[in-house]
């Protein structure tokens, strides 16, 4: 029996787990549940685990002293109450039938299977790392996959370099004096240079920087006042800014700081800049990725390995690629009406013939990666 043919002579045990995971859905910081799914489901494999970033889980199959590691984001989203309206029940039961059918293999190779929890909101990843889940045994490749609508499924898409953006977000609040809106002039209203900065910014991140290098600079929040005859005594802006070059982002950090602190000291009010540096871009390393993509190209057919457009959208994987050469790929999950609704809609739904996919993909790769 090939490869193909054992899988899907295997797969039920995967679809069940996969409905499992489904139906305990729970969010960031709170996948008890879903760990304790992992874990049983790993014991049952006689495969050794343990527990990363409260909820998190690795596991690992055979001894070495380095390994290739594959990684799952566990947690749900609040939407339809709670559920996993981003895939990550599918990439947990890819992930659990990768390691069900290395096992049946009797595969010699060292692999860890990582299962992350809080993807969708401050990152577990970092966590993670820094507790020492790429040690012991050493990472020294690492393979990550989101499932994708309006791919087809049984094709992937996937690149070198970088995938995703980076993640930051910052809160501006400039503090005036308050007072009478009729007397303007014995108040320092922080509403101006609030929209002068946000002017400055909207003009100087465009023609300051490469337009080759893609990066967005949003403002989306301003709040200041509650009535018409009041002038405010601060104003607060909120926004985040997305790049694929970490010195572009360094640099619109620091044209944030110093167009707030100009406009400020112009109207004569003062500023506080708070700015998290939250997930980096998301960066596939170039000879990796080549490399991957040329072993499932001979498993599929180049027609079904295909490019991936850039998103400016996050995933904290990328703290995973700063450490570890690294790949990761789109799995596609469009088939009829299934997989054409976005990511995190109530409406979101899978081709459950992407679990074959998944598995059959990651289980060649590591068989035949040398």
């Amino acid at each position: 029996m090939n490869l193909k043919e054992l899988i899907k002579a295997n797969l039920e045990p995967i679809k069940k787990i996969r409905e499992t995971l489904h139906n305990n859905a729970e969010l960031s910081h709170e996948e008890f549940k879903t760990q304790k799914i992992i874990l049983d489901f790993l014991k049952d494999l006689d495969i050794p685990a343990e527990i990363y970033a409260v909820t998190g889980v690795a596991g690992i199959l055979n001894s070495g002293e380095d390994c290739l590691a594959i990684r799952a984001d566990m947690d749900a989203l609040p939407v339809n109450g709670v559920s996993h309206a981003c895939g990550h029940d599918y990439h947990m039961a890819i992930v659990l039938g990768t390691a069900y059918m290395l096992k049946k293999l009797g595969c010699d190779k060292c692999v860890k299977f990582i299962f992350q929890p809080a993807e969708e909101t401050d990152g577990g990843a970092l966590p993670m790392i820094k507790e020492g889940v790429l040690e012991n045994p050493k990472v020294t490749e690492l393979l990550g996959f989101h499932v994708w609508p309006g791919v087809k499924v049984g094709t992937i898409e996937l690149t070198g370099g970088p995938s995703m953006a980076s993640v930051d977000e910052f809160m501006v609040t400039f503090k005036g004096v308050g007072g009478h809106a009729a007397m303007p002039h014995l108040c320092k209203n922080p509403m101006y240079p609030a929209m002068d900065m946000i002017q400055s910014m909207n003009i100087k991140s465009r023609i300051e920087n490469n337009p080759l290098e893609s990066h967005v600079v949003t403002f989306s929040s301003i709040q200041a006042g509650t009535a018409a005859n009041v002038i405010p005594e601060q104003c607060t802006v909120k926004g985040t800014v997305r790049t694929f070059n970490n010195e572009l982002r360094n640099k619109l950090y620091e044209d944030i700081k110093n167009t707030a602190s100009l406009s400020a000291e112009k109207f004569g009010c003062t500023v506080e800049l708070d700015y998290k540096f939250e997930y980096p871009p998301l960066i596939s390393d170039t000879t990796l990725t080549e490399k991957f993509a040329g072993i499932t190209a001979d498993l599929m057919g180049k027609d079904k390995v295909l490019p991936l457009t850039k998103t400016f959208a996050g995933e904290d994987f990328g703290f995973f690629a700063e450490k570890v050469p690294s790949v990761h790929f789109r799995l596609g999950i469009e088939d009829g009406d299934k997989g054409v609704h976005p990511l995190h809609s109530p409406y979101f739904s899978v081709s459950e013939e992407c679990i074959f996919h998944g598995i059959h993909i990651l289980t060649n790769y590591i068989l035949k990666n040398n």
